[in-house]
């Protein structure tokens, strides 16, 4: 669950190890695969952190200058979070974009930092977490620029395993 105060000195490390997926997944250590979802374990004692992730499983536009996208449920026990949602989108978001992610007819709206959207409120962010393991894909749509957007979908099979493991393997 996000912690404000917390969130943006998180917000850092997350931000360092999701530069390059690959590079996060040679540098964490891999703990289980669910479906479409991996939960991963990084660092040691009080530096550790642990993220579940997906990746799009349909992106649009297809081409152009934009990275991958993923979808994150990350922990970092010594900061008190548990469960925090970010979606790297692919591209720098405009400040003060709104992002929109739906799941199971709910919409939920996400801020912009750089490349990343999170989720603003503790209250809405564990209703988006109860929305994700209880549907079958999420879709998350972001201004691009120029009056464009981007709609991306991800498979929600296994997200619920895969935050059990990041929850069990991250204490």
């Amino acid at each position: 669950m996000t912690n404000m105060p917390k969130l943006r000195n998180a917000r850092v490390a997350l931000l360092a190890l999701a530069m390059a997926f690959g590079t996060v997944a040679e540098a964490a250590e891999l703990m289980s695969t669910h479906s479409s979802w991996k939960a991963y374990r990084h660092g040691e004692g009080g530096d550790r952190m642990c993220f579940a992730v997906s990746a799009a499983s349909e992106q649009n536009p297809p081409d152009g200058e934009r990275q991958k996208s993923f979808i994150y449920v990350t922990a970092w026990p010594q900061a008190g979070i548990k469960a925090e949602i970010s979606v790297l989108v692919g591209f720098v978001l405009k400040r003060g974009a709104e992002i929109k992610v739906e799941v199971g007819g709910t919409t939920f709206t996400l801020f912009a930092d750089g490349d990343r959207a999170y989720v603003g409120d503790v209250n809405e962010e564990l209703k988006m977490l109860e929305a994700m393991r209880r549907g079958k894909t999420l879709t998350v749509t972001a201004p691009a620029g120029a009056g464009e957007t981007t709609k991306d979908s991800y498979s929600l099979s296994g997200v619920t395993a895969a935050i059990q493991a990041v929850a069990s393997g991250c204490p």
